[in-house]
């Protein structure tokens, strides 16, 4: 574990891979992340956007294999912890292996809160391999409630020897006093380092994160511009900002971020997909207000198209179904029985 009192852990390569339908490319990759260091960013997260094995026609295939990926980055990095997403069911524990083998630091194993008992192997592994494992609650307000049941989920993972969890806000859903009440009821029962990852569905993320900082979180997930799934992620350059306004030391050179802002979009010119700026539409704030997945929105746009469907009929179509990270496969189902009922 990094021994600083905040880290902002950078998931622009990782999540924000959603944003091009998974078409970050190595030279992508190597740019950013040797500008990333110069800004003093501890740690860089690289994959496709659901994580380490995920690639595929269903979910989204990418342009390159994890192990390209890994191995860029690894090399462009001299000083920041490299770092990889893992769902089990997308991953198994051969590619845990090769990610070892490329030189992976921080293996961060998660899957949606009311399944997190599938990370058993996968934990169970690393902690065998003795690298360094942290759990991942996904899609968190699934145990947000009244029975405080994700204080149950973060028990199993303490059990299992886990001490980093981060409370993952997958739909966007959280407003900031659900994050004080989940970190103060963390922090009273669990000596674990907690860390939050925010998307910006209702425009919280910036400050669902610096809530989490003040009551608990050591980490913070953040992209450079919010780049992420549907509406983004937290804004890496407005939190480290807002942060150094609230004296949280990040130690982040923040000339060098802006820098690094500035000049991001550029490196897609050459790419297959165009760089989009994440903004909060009618869609992403009806996805969230469902508990849909954010990174839901590049299927349902495109499914919508084809079959000729209005984008907010079709999230309320999907919200009714109660879809969750990794049942892509049935946002098509979902629409086409939309349209036959039309």
């Amino acid at each position: 574990m990094i021994k600083n009192k905040l880290i902002i852990s950078d998931v622009t390569l990782r999540d924000g891979n959603h944003a091009v339908n998974h078409s970050i490319s190595r030279e992508i990759i190597k740019k950013y992340c040797k500008e990333a260091e110069k800004a003093n960013i501890k740690i860089i997260e690289v994959g496709h956007g659901n994580g380490l094995g995920a690639s595929s026609l269903s979910i989204g295939k990418s342009l390159i294999t994890d192990e390209v990926a890994l191995t860029t980055a690894r090399k462009a990095l001299k000083k920041a912890k490299l770092s990889i997403h893992s769902i089990p069911g997308f991953s198994r524990i051969t590619d845990l292996q090769k990610a070892i083998d490329c030189g992976v630091d921080i293996f961060r194993i998660g899957t949606n809160s009311s399944e997190i008992d599938t990370v058993y192997s996968q934990v169970k592994f690393c902690n065998k391999k003795k690298v360094e494992v942290w759990g991942v609650l996904m899609m968190a307000h699934l145990v947000y409630n009244k029975k405080k049941d994700y204080l149950k989920k973060i028990k199993y993972l303490v059990d299992l020897g886990v001490k980093t969890i981060i409370i993952m806000d997958s739909a966007g859903i959280f407003l900031p006093g659900d994050i004080k009440e989940i970190f103060t009821n963390i922090k009273k029962k669990f000596k674990v380092n907690l860390g939050f990852h925010g998307h910006n569905n209702f425009g919280t993320a910036v400050w669902n994160s610096v809530i989490a900082h003040k009551y608990g979180a050591k980490i913070i997930d953040a992209s450079i511009k919010g780049f992420g799934a549907g509406a983004g992620n937290t804004q890496l350059d407005i939190l480290a900002t807002v942060m150094a306004r609230f004296n949280m030391k990040t130690n982040i050179n923040l000339n060098k971020l802006y820098s690094l802002a500035k000049v991001f979009p550029t490196y897609f010119k050459k790419n297959i997909i165009k760089y989009k700026n994440p903004y909060s539409e009618p869609k992403n704030i009806m996805s969230a207000n469902y508990g849909l997945f954010s990174g839901f929105a590049s299927k349902v746009d495109y499914y919508s198209n084809k079959l000729n469907l209005d984008d907010i009929e079709a999230f309320k179509a999907i919200g009714k179904k109660k879809l969750v990270a990794g049942q892509e496969d049935l946002i098509i189902n979902a629409l086409y029985n939309l349209k036959k009922k039309k």
